[in-house]
Formats: structure tokens, C-alpha cells, sequence
């Protein structure tokens, strides 16, 4: 029985400074402390109930992903009641995009509460699945008006700048594009294997104007590197005050 204790006692503890730390994040009361428990678990633990299926975030992921959708769409139908459906749609993305709720994930310390095996490399995307796990979490425990009510306040109030939104760019090589066929330039990409020895460098993009080279960038990803240069471009050429 005593070793029992000892047993117990750091585990009990460390919920509850978990749970304590949560709080200040959701502002919340926790029911179903399992559930956001599995919201932070890693499948990397390989974890399984007494059925022997696994538990980790990825599929609270999933129902975060969707309830997230929902409430952002009807409070920016509220917000622009005379954005057209195209409008609202871009909107979305841009509030919605991995990068952003990478941002907003980080900015919430979301990874401190992560359970996982410590040599896995986990991306930057953790920060955004585990927003979008927890959110899901939240909805399971708490219903849909309260998951509701933290999306709106605890997210988009307050990491997100809903009035600047539609000068936001989403992806710089759509805009980039996009210019280019306003304004009928041909803009062109070239992106290769880069042969280097940095691992954070996988490719290289080169972007043309008319067959001049603009700018060149690297990236561990061929999207990555593809973002990156087009951003360079649109700042160089100041395309931002032109679209």
C-alpha cells in the first residue's frame, strides 16, 4: 500500500498542476479530465485503451478542425453581413491556415502540456494540432455553446485581428500569381532539389519577371521554398499596394 502511494502521488500531482495551468488558458471547469488528457497525448506513445485502440490527440484533432471551421464561419457571416460567399471563403482560410493556428498554438504555450517520447521531431504543425485537439476536447466535455464561447474569446478575440484580416495575405505565391495575371507579366517559378549539406534546405526557388531573375530563396520543402521566394518578390516590387 505504501509503495502504491508513492507510486500515485507524483502523478496526482503533476495533473494538477496540468490541470491548474489549463485553466488559465481556457478558463474553464473540466468535467471529462481524460478527455483532455488524450488531447495532449502523442501517438508516439503508442497508448491503447483496454480494447487496444490507440489514444492520441490526432482524432480530437479532427473534430477541432471542423467545430473551428463552424464557428469562424458564422461569426465572419455576422461580422461582414455584406461579404460575398467568395469573400467570407478567403477570410476563412486566412484565420483557419495551418500557419496561423501554428502562431496562435505557440503563442498559447499549447506544447508544454505535450506527453510524447522525447526523440521525436514533431514539426511546427504540433502547435496548431494540439489548438485544434483541445478545442475538440473542449466541445466534448463542455457542449457546443461553451466551446462556442472559448473560440470566439479565448482565440479569435484574442489572437486575431478579425478588422485587418482581409489585408492579410494567405499565400504569397497566389498573390504573386494573381498579380501577374492582372497585370499580364510573366511570372514564373523554378524550383529544384538543393544538393546541399544544411538539412533545413531542400530546394531552391528562383522567381522570373519577364525571364529576369527576381529574387532566390531555399527551404526544407519545395512549398516552403516556393512561399518563401514569393514573399521576397512581393515586397520588392511592392506588389501589396497594387492588387
Amino acid at each position: 500500500m505504501n509503495f502504491l502511494s508513492h507510486f500515485l502521488k507524483p502523478r496526482a500531482k503533476k495533473d494538477k498542476v496540468f490541470f491548474k495551468k489549463l485553466k488559465k488558458i481556457t478558463s474553464l471547469r473540466v468535467f471529462n479530465k481524460n478527455i483532455y488528457q488524450t488531447a495532449f497525448t502523442h501517438r508516439s506513445l503508442n497508448l491503447k485503451d483496454g480494447e487496444g485502440h490507440l489514444i492520441n490527440f490526432e482524432r480530437l484533432e479532427f473534430l477541432g478542425d471542423a467545430m473551428l471551421s463552424i464557428v469562424v464561419s458564422s461569426y465572419l457571416y455576422e461580422k461582414f453581413p455584406y461579404a460575398r460567399e467568395g469573400t467570407l471563403t478567403k477570410y476563412r482560410a486566412k484565420i483557419v491556415s495551418r500557419e496561423n493556428l501554428n502562431q496562435i498554438g505557440e503563442k498559447m504555450g499549447l506544447l508544454e502540456f505535450l506527453e510524447l517520447e522525447n526523440k521525436v521531431n514533431f514539426g511546427k504543425n504540433i502547435h496548431g494540432n494540439l489548438l485544434e485537439a483541445l478545442i475538440g476536447a473542449v466541445l466534448i466535455d463542455r457542449g457546443y455553446k461553451i466551446c462556442s464561447y472559448f473560440i470566439l474569446n479565448k482565440i479569435l478575440k484574442a489572437f486575431v485581428d478579425v478588422d485587418q484580416i482581409q489585408h492579410s495575405i494567405l499565400s504569397y505565391k497566389g498573390s504573386l500569381v494573381e498579380w501577374g495575371q492582372k497585370t499580364k507579366k510573366n511570372i514564373r517559378f523554378k524550383t529544384d532539389v538543393d544538393q546541399g549539406l544544411d538539412p533545413d534546405f531542400n530546394y531552391t526557388t528562383q522567381i522570373y519577371l519577364d525571364e529576369k531573375q527576381l529574387v532566390k530563396a531555399r527551404g526544407i520543402s519545395k512549398k516552403k521554398s516556393e512561399e518563401k521566394a514569393a514573399r521576397r518578390a512581393f515586397h520588392i516590387m511592392n506588389i501589396k499596394n497594387k492588387l
